[in-house]
C-alpha cells in the first residue's frame, strides 16, 4: 500500500464545507452545551489531541482565530486519517475525514456519523 500525507488531502475546499456544516463559517461561534468553540467547533478532547501532535498549547478560546484552528483540524485529520488508512487499506476521503471530525479517531466506522456525512455532502452540492 502507498502511503501519503492527509493534510495534502484536506483542502481548503473540505475546510470549509467542514466550517460551514459546524457553524456555518463563523469564527465566534460558541456552543455552550457541547463546549464547542470556532468555526469547526473544537471542543477539549480534539484539541488536546492536536495539540499533543503538534507540540502547542492551543487553548479552546484559540479555536476563535482561523489560522490556529485549521492547524488543529489538520493535524487531527492527518493523525486519524493516517491510521485509517493503516487499518483499512483504503484512502481516507472527504466522507471519511468528516466522519472522523465528527465522531472521533473512529467515526468513519459509527453509524452515528453517517447523518454528519449527508450534512456535508449537500454542503458540496
Amino acid at each position: 500500500m502507498s502511503v501519503y500525507t492527509i493534510a495534502a488531502e484536506v483542502s481548503a475546499d473540505f475546510l470549509d464545507r467542514l466550517a460551514a456544516v459546524e457553524s456555518g463559517g463563523d469564527d465566534a461561534a460558541y456552543n455552550a452545551r457541547e463546549n464547542a468553540h470556532g468555526r469547526y467547533q473544537i471542543r477539549s478532547a480534539y484539541l488536546a489531541d492536536a495539540n499533543q501532535r503538534l507540540g502547542a498549547d492551543y487553548t479552546l478560546h484559540d479555536m476563535h482565530d482561523p489560522v490556529k484552528a485549521e492547524r488543529v483540524v489538520r493535524a487531527y485529520l492527518m493523525r486519524y486519517g493516517e491510521s485509517y488508512e493503516r487499518r483499512t487499506g483504503q484512502p481516507a476521503t472527504d466522507e471519511v475525514l468528516c466522519r472522523i471530525h465528527n465522531g472521533g479517531p473512529l467515526g468513519a466506522e459509527k453509524d452515528c456519523t453517517l447523518a454528519y456525512a449527508e450534512k456535508f455532502k449537500e454542503v458540496a452540492r
